[in-house]
């Protein structure tokens, strides 16, 4: 069985929104949940990158331009 830590997230308005909406479908039962699915896609994604090689010299995206449509270079 895995071990289970607590922690506190911020989510912006329309992700809130989203997890809500999962939930309400029936979907997902808890925001845990839809958190945890969501970071283990996020790591089966940069394990494929470091695998294929394609992180290395990408633009990374930030939170901000996802967000804002903007960089924070």
């Amino acid at each position: 069985m895995l071990s289970k830590h607590a922690s506190n997230v911020s989510l912006a308005e329309h992700l809130a929104s989203f997890v809500r909406k999962e939930i309400n479908k029936g979907r997902y039962g808890t925001v845990s949940e839809v958190v945890g699915v969501g970071l283990c896609l996020l790591n089966e994604d940069v394990a494929r990158r470091a695998v294929s090689g394609s992180g290395k010299g990408a633009v990374r995206t930030t939170h901000s331009e996802r967000t804002h449509g903007r960089s924070e270079a």
